[in-house]
């Protein structure tokens, strides 16, 4: 958590924003944040009406956010952007150019748009990307953190409890999911499996600084694996799931991009997909190329 320094709040103009706006604010008290963009993309417009349209909307969200960020504090600097084009264009190429570290995004009782913007931000951004489904509230419950034992995982491990410290919260819960591909096994090969699987994490858990947070551990099979993770995160109400973007491919991973894919699509938990050390390079490269600056234009106030 304490890397996520500049933050961009992506606001659709619906009755939704005043959730996302208080979430945001809660994200900020955490104190590791140094500024806040709200930002809106508007379409293209005609040339005639698109100032006029640009600061209409830019009053609006000024007025909006007046209204719902109480407690943001006073060192982080805030700033209402409009920008104009492409949607998912324009957040990828302002996310690279200004530096964000985390997107936080909204996602709609009518999901469906949301979701595959929050899939593709999570696929193509430079830096993490927090989906926040409507009427959730800020880490009031714990942290769950699918793992498969890989680098990936024990860095997604490291920013959960990073969270947990700064929110007052003494614990995180890890959550392994394994699954038996044998067809035939023999009596107390369960039992053998579940203790292999333990034994992996007492190696993983070893070798990730947790500091000093409790992380339980919580081990579950199922062959689908989205599905389960949903179940535990309603069994011990998590407020965040927290996943790397990328993992191992064998049959026991969870932390496939597919999967996290498919659970931005699926879950009515708040998501934090985690981009990792590494994973920015290449891409900042791809955001800036002229194809995402040959339309529209950033206005900051």
């Amino acid at each position: 958590m304490h890397r996520y320094r500049n933050l961009m709040v992506a606001l659709a103009r619906t009755d939704e924003d005043a959730g996302l706006i208080r979430y945001a604010t809660d994200i900020a008290r955490l104190g590791t944040a140094n500024s806040v963009r709200f930002v809106h993309v508007i379409p293209n417009s005609p040339p005639g009406a698109a100032a006029l349209h640009h600061d209409a909307v830019l009053a609006e969200l000024r007025t909006e956010i007046s209204l719902h960020s109480s407690g943001m504090p006073e060192s982080v600097q805030l700033s209402v952007e409009a920008l104009t084009g492409p949607l998912t264009d324009r957040l990828l190429s302002h996310s690279a150019e200004a530096h964000i570290d985390l997107i936080v995004l909204g996602q709609g009782k009518d999901s469906s748009g949301h979701s595959r913007l929050g899939r593709r931000l999570a696929m193509k951004a430079p830096c993490s990307v927090w989906t926040v489904p409507r009427g959730s509230r800020a880490l009031s419950g714990p942290i769950l953190v699918p793992i498969d034992f890989s680098e990936h995982s024990a860095d997604s491990l490291h920013v959960a409890t990073s969270m947990a410290l700064l929110s007052g919260h003494s614990e995180c819960l890890a959550l392994h999911v394994y699954f038996n591909e044998a067809v035939v096994t023999y009596e107390g090969y369960d039992q053998v499996l579940r203790g292999q699987e333990e034994e992996a994490y007492r190696r993983f858990i070893a070798q990730v600084n947790c500091q000093g947070v409790q992380v339980t551990p919580i081990f579950e099979e199922g062959a689908n694996v989205p599905h389960v993770i949903g179940r535990v995160a309603a069994r011990y109400g998590a407020s965040v799931i927290l996943m790397a973007t990328r993992g191992r491919s064998n049959s026991s991973s969870i932390l496939l991009g597919s999967v996290t894919e498919q659970m931005l699509v699926e879950t009515r938990v708040p998501l934090l997909a985690v981009k990792h050390f590494g994973s920015r390079l290449g891409v900042l490269e791809a955001l800036l190329d002229r194809r995402f600056h040959a339309k529209g234009g950033v206005h900051t106030v």
